[in-house]
Formats: C-alpha cells, sequence, structure tokens
C-alpha cells in the first residue's frame, strides 16, 4: 500500500483545458460548464480530507452523460494524460490494497456516475489493480458508519504506515499449508486512524483476497518444484532480498515469502517435491533463428 503524494496535479486543472479546446462536436456543451467545474475542483481536497461528511447529491446530473463521456470517449489530448496516468505511473503494486501487480486500470474515487463534475479531474483518478476495481466500483460513502468508504492514496499517507504479516502454519499430517493475515503497524497513528485503516481492508474484501493469493502462489511452487530441483530457500531469498527491508509486507508476495521462509516445515515438505537428479528430463536444443 502506498502514499501518492506526487500524483498531485495542481490547479487550474490542465485537463480540463485539453477538453474543452478540442475539436468534438459537443464541446461546446462542455465550454458552457467549465467555469462551474473550475470553480468545484478546489473544493477537491476539503472533501477528501472531511471524510467523515457525506457528499451532497450532485448539481451537475443533467450534464452527466457530457462529463463521463469526455471520460469514456477523451480528445486526443486528454486520452493521452489518461493512458499515461494509468500505465506510466511506475507501480508494481496496488496503492489501494498491495496486490503485487502492476495497476492497470484508473479508480474515480468520487464515484463518476454520481458526481460527475469530477469525472476528468487528474486528482480524482487513481491507478487501482482490476481486482480492487469492481469491488470499489461506485462505492464511496457508509452512512451507518459515517465515514467514507476507502483512504484516498494521493491525499493521505495512512496506508503507507502499515505491513501485511502473513503466517504459515502447516499440517505434517495432511501436508497441508494454512495462511493468515495481520496488519503491522509501522509508525504512530492519530485517534481513529487504526480502525480507518481496518474499514478500507476490510471493505476491498483483503483479507480474502491475500489468502487466496497464497493459496494459489503456493501451488505454484509446488509445481515449479515437482517440474525442476532447485533451491527453494535461495530462489525466495533472492526475491526478497531485492526488495529493501522497509518495503516488505507492503505487497503480498514479499509477506507471502517472509511467511514460507518462517516456516521449516513448509519449505523442507516443498523440497521433497523435487525430482532426483538422475530423473531430471534433458533440456531440449532449441533452434535459433534469425528474425528478418
Amino acid at each position: 500500500m502506498l502514499y501518492l503524494e506526487d500524483f498531485v496535479r495542481g490547479l487550474p486543472c490542465g485537463w480540463l483545458n485539453l477538453a474543452t479546446t478540442c475539436r468534438k462536436d459537443n464541446v461546446h456543451e462542455l465550454i458552457a460548464i467549465s467555469e462551474e467545474l473550475t470553480e468545484r475542483y478546489p473544493l477537491y481536497e476539503g472533501i477528501i480530507r472531511n471524510y467523515r461528511v457525506e457528499l451532497e447529491a450532485t448539481d451537475f446530473d443533467e450534464h452527466r452523460e457530457l462529463l463521463v463521456h469526455y471520460y469514456e470517449k477523451a480528445p486526443a489530448s486528454l486520452n493521452r494524460e489518461l493512458l499515461f496516468r494509468r500505465n506510466e505511473h511506475g507501480l508494481y503494486s496496488c496503492p489501494f490494497c498491495g496486490n503485487p501487480k502492476k495497476p492497470d486500470t484508473l479508480d474515480h474515487f468520487i464515484p463518476k456516475d454520481q458526481w460527475p463534475e469530477y469525472s476528468i479531474f487528474p486528482n480524482n483518478l487513481v491507478p487501482q489493480c482490476r481486482s480492487c476495481a469492481p469491488i470499489k466500483g461506485e462505492n464511496y460513502y457508509c452512512v451507518d458508519a459515517g465515514t467514507a468508504k476507502f483512504i484516498h492514496p494521493i491525499y493521505s499517507d495512512l496506508l503507507q504506515k502499515f505491513r501485511f504479516k502473513i503466517t504459515v502454519a502447516f499440517s505434517c499430517e495432511t501436508n497441508r499449508p494454512s495462511f493468515s493475515v495481520v496488519l503491522r503497524k509501522l509508525q504512530v497513528t492519530g485517534d481513529g486512524e487504526d480502525q480507518r485503516v481496518i474499514f478500507h481492508i476490510k471493505n476491498l474484501k483483503v483479507k480474502q483476497r491475500i489468502i487466496k493469493f497464497c493459496q494459489d502462489d503456493y501451488r505454484r511452487w509446488q509445481t515449479r518444484l515437482s517440474k525442476r530441483r532447485f533451491d527453494l530457500r535461495g530462489a525466495l531469498l533472492q526475491r526478497l532480498n531485492e526488495i529493501p527491508q522497509n518495503d516488505r509486507g507492503r505487497d503480498w508476495k514479499s509477506a507471502f515469502i517472509e511467511g514460507l521462509l518462517n516456516n521449516e516445515d513448509a519449505v523442507d515438505y516443498l523440497h521433497s517435491l523435487r525430482p532426483n537428479a538422475m530423473d531430471q528430463p534433458l533440456v531440449p536444443i532449441v533452434e535459433e533463428l534469425e528474425l528478418e
């Protein structure tokens, strides 16, 4: 989980200017409301920081289709900005949940269908993994809890203060592992902030997703070791040593590797699956062809 403070774009909003200077047939409709949109953008940070205050209904309901259209079918110059934010962010795990995959979609933190005025506001668009996307969806505020459901990784460093710890238990009778997940807090937090993080994690169903990830990754190691003889501990340590000590546990994979290395029974069992050296298949000769 990451703090993306460098993703904040200053005002005035350059993306709106790209949209209003395009040649779309309906651009005059966007120009007509551009001043109203410009007045809303400076309010955005306050809305995010006042996460206990429920948002009022949008004043742009009659322009919903138009505003969402400029995100979904953005003019070329704006589309380049959207693609850059979606794909060229330099992230290798999801800032919302720690999924160890490059985020390849954009989340409208304040949902665009309910508040279309923020459809093309860059600070409302956060890189996100495709597993988080359908879960978060159009969700924003929980009336019962009296708070926003999620933490905005561009405006808050709270998620970055925590790491995942995965514990691997192994049954020598069944030769099966089980996995449990807790959060480790690395820095002091304010009143209620721990519960905010837990609420965020719960609403994104992160615990269930991490356990499923561990089960799948464990099976992948089983398959590799049943086909090829290698040192599992060495392979795991090599991957772990590529990650700075303070970053371990920020994503699921590094937390899983640490958990697996801490269980000797699980590692010994996986090692026992390795084929004998004499049983190793011959590596086929591969002919290399020049590309013309």
